[in-house]
């Protein structure tokens, strides 16, 4: 069990279940811990000793099913004190009326953030040049919700096609000023994170409301970037702990940050004061 205070800053509602990917039906998560309900998500917060954090929809290719989520993300913040959450959105053509449904459905008390995962937007990339008129204005409802409702925008980063950290790089130059955005798995491997962390330092020198968290990037991404950090004498509000649960487990995730050799209290901002301010949460009564 952690020996601090812990806000988990991302992690996932919604069974991932059995799904065809690559030619064969695979079923990664264990179904005792993939996340069906808010009351899973509670219970998995209870049993690793974390006070609270963001809940998001699980998501597939299939954007219905993301976008049906959604209930599931409402049912838990409004049961769970210990949860806030966030939206799936997409731009995509298909799935506007899903999209006009959840944008229509804030302010939400408990809602803050709107999750957007650009790898699932094939045939477009988050390149802005790729868009067609109808994804540029869906994207912009979505960044006008975010701006008029103060949510973090939630934006996958990885090595799949459209989550490249080279590829946000023209989405920022366009979009960086319109929303706060948290860039999530500091892009997600070694190659993307190696793009990452010097482009994530010029997005935050350019005025960029941008930040970071540390799941599933390799261990050497967090401690690089706060050495980056460091060494540009930003200090370190811009870097969340989180765990993309169940896609990581909670203890691999907490020894990542835990083991950085820095002092207690930057681990006190990574592990509570950072996220705790930026999502405006207080610790529920015991």
């Amino acid at each position: 069990m952690p020996d601090r205070k812990v806000f988990d800053a991302h992690f996932h509602i919604g069974a991932y279940g059995t799904q065809s990917v690559y030619g064969r039906d695979i079923r990664p998560i264990a179904r005792a811990l993939d996340h069906r309900t808010g009351d899973d998500c509670a219970a998995y917060l209870v049993r690793n000793g974390v006070q609270g954090g963001v809940v998001v929809p699980t998501y597939l290719d299939e954007q219905e099913i993301a976008f049906s989520y959604n209930t599931l993300v409402l049912d838990a913040v409004q049961r769970h004190a210990s949860l806030v959450g966030g939206l799936w959105v997409s731009p995509l053509p298909v799935v506007e009326y899903a999209l006009s449904k959840t944008l229509a459905s804030l302010p939400h008390p408990r809602i803050r953030a709107l999750k957007i995962a650009s790898n699932t937007w094939r045939p477009y990339g988050i390149n802005p040049s790729t868009w067609t008129k109808s994804v540029r204005r869906n994207v912009e409802q979505i960044l006008d919700a975010a701006r008029d409702h103060e949510l973090v925008i939630h934006f996958h980063t990885g090595h799949a096609e459209g989550a490249d950290p080279l590829a946000l790089e023209a989405y920022m130059r366009r979009y960086g000023h319109a929303a706060t955005y948290q860039l999530v798995h500091m892009g997600e491997a070694i190659a993307p994170a190696f793009a990452f962390v010097p482009r994530f330092i010029e997005w935050i020198a350019s005025g960029y409301n941008v930040y970071t968290d540390t799941s599933l990037v390799p261990a050497f991404g967090p401690s690089w970037l706060l050495r980056e950090l460091d060494r540009h004498n930003m200090g370190f509000d811009r870097v969340l702990f989180a765990t993309d649960a169940p896609w990581e487990s909670f203890a691999a995730a907490y020894a990542k940050v835990a083991s950085m050799d820095v002092i207690d209290t930057v681990l006190d901002k990574l592990f509570w004061k950072n996220a705790t301010a930026l999502y405006g949460f207080t610790e529920p009564a015991s």
